[in-house]
């Protein structure tokens, strides 16, 4: 049976205006972060670091084939990987864990710190729990040993690809920065609890995370994880919470903030409770989609946490770049006109590819990353069948038009989408029937 990343994978990003690598137009005002003029094409530049000389011996040689495409390094500690770091920064760092001296978890806290558009992978032998808490937050992907060397290269090959979906190099050091995402005060002290509690079921975990996107994010980065041996992608948090077990997440999150409350005073107009109750809505809409209309139960789940997760970016963003979001928000309420052209006019890219990219970089299932990348542009789907960010994109601007929100930011649906997949008709059916109806309680 084919997996479903293979049944359900939109096209690869274009580079042009609707592209993962949007440039946008000159913003008319100096704004804190310009669109660039493109770089010259650079190799990208690796780095592993390992203690043991005979494992540098093996990737030496396994990673020979591929120095006309990547500069490759090495270093024996963490001492001399951040002395090389120092010298000229690294696109990713490859580091084991149990190192003499600087171990793995404080050589990726210094690189995060230093230079956090490097994307960081740990690299372990070692399935301590313990060890890989530490590294929660530090890291963006966790691969275990013994890991062939085909395989180290397929992921460092789409490691190295996300580069290019985001083509703002301060928007990629932003996101690859960070080690959680903000969540409703009140989420948060309700996961808190529960995660303490005894008594916590999985499914009352489930039912808390399933409706927060930081907490979701972070559970399916987790639940993907190489570390933990699934044997399967997991698209759904009901899953990764199963998966997972309340033990095991209650050690990380009473180790490392698995996410943070965010504070409201920080970016003027941006009201999470809102963007909390779209992403809900719009998952429940998209997934009904899949139960009612597409009869595909499987998918469903997929659509309901893509929809959770389509506007992630925004979180980003507002947590990032909080002044200057405040300044784009407002200038989409002046103007009536949709916040990611809004957002790509003075950043170069929109809250779709900034959100992609950062669960791209977190190691989650491929075509959980394209719906939130193309829920805008879902013509960039190569697919003439209506496809995960087909629906998200549907969903969105349903849940959209029926908000009772009067001072909702518009986003229209793809006319042109509609005719391409030949949908017109069904839409019409979903428009009326989500039109003027309540918020659906979740």
């Amino acid at each position: 049976m084919s997996s479903p990343e293979a049944n359900d994978c939109c096209a690869q990003p274009s580079q042009g205006k609707d592209g993962f690598i949007c440039r946008g137009e000159s913003p008319a005002n100096t704004a804190n972060i310009k669109s660039p003029a493109t770089p010259p094409a650079v190799r990208t530049r690796i780095l592993f670091v390992d203690d043991e000389a005979s494992m540098i011996r093996v990737l030496k040689m396994g990673m020979r084939p591929m120095i006309k495409e990547w500069d490759l390094q090495f270093a024996e500690s963490g001492e001399e990987a951040l002395a090389l770091c120092e010298q000229q920064p690294f696109d990713v760092v490859v580091t084991d864990m149990r190192m003499s001296g600087m171990n793995g978890a404080q050589l990726l806290n210094q690189i995060m710190r230093r230079h956090p558009q490097t994307v960081r992978i740990v690299l372990s032998g070692y399935a301590d729990l313990s060890e890989v808490v530490s590294c929660v937050g530090l890291t963006h992907q966790f691969l275990t040993k013994p890991c062939s060397l085909e395989d180290l290269k397929n992921s460092l090959k789409r490691v190295t690809g996300i580069k290019q979906q985001l083509g703002h190099e301060k928007l990629r050091e932003l996101t690859g920065g960070l080690a959680n995402l903000p969540s409703l005060p009140k989420l948060y002290l309700e996961i808190a609890d529960a995660l303490q509690s005894p008594m916590s079921s999985t499914e009352r975990i489930a039912d808390i995370a399933s409706k927060d996107p930081a907490l979701s994010a972070k559970l399916l980065q987790l639940s993907n994880s190489a570390f933990f041996g699934f044997s399967r992608r997991v698209f759904s948090v009901a899953e990764a919470v199963q998966l997972l077990g309340v033990g095991v997440i209650q050690s990380i999150a009473l180790a490392v903030p698995l996410f943070s409350a965010f504070d409201h005073k920080k970016c003027p107009g941006f009201h999470l409770e809102q963007v909390w109750d779209h992403s809900v809505e719009t998952g429940v809409i998209a997934s009904r989609i899949y139960n009612h209309h597409l009869d595909d139960s499987h998918r469903a789940e997929q659509a309901f946490a893509a929809g959770v997760l389509h506007d992630v970016g925004k979180l980003i963003l507002a947590e990032k770049l909080s002044t200057q979001y405040a300044d784009i928000l407002k200038e989409a309420h002046a103007l009536k006109r949709p916040l990611h052209e809004v957002e790509r006019k003075h950043l170069g890219a929109s809250h779709a590819e900034v959100g992609a990219y950062l669960l791209a970089l977190w190691g989650l299932p491929v075509p959980l990353v394209e719906a939130v990348a193309c829920h805008h542009n879902p013509r960039r789907c190569a697919n003439h069948d209506l496809c995960l960010a087909g629906v998200i994109h549907i969903a969105d601007s349903l849940q959209h038009a029926a908000s009772a929100e009067p001072d909702a930011i518009p986003s229209l649906v793809d006319v042109e989408y509609l005719k391409y997949i030949g949908m017109e008709t069904d839409y019409e059916i979903w428009r009326k029937e989500h039109s003027g109806k309540k918020r659906d309680s979740v």
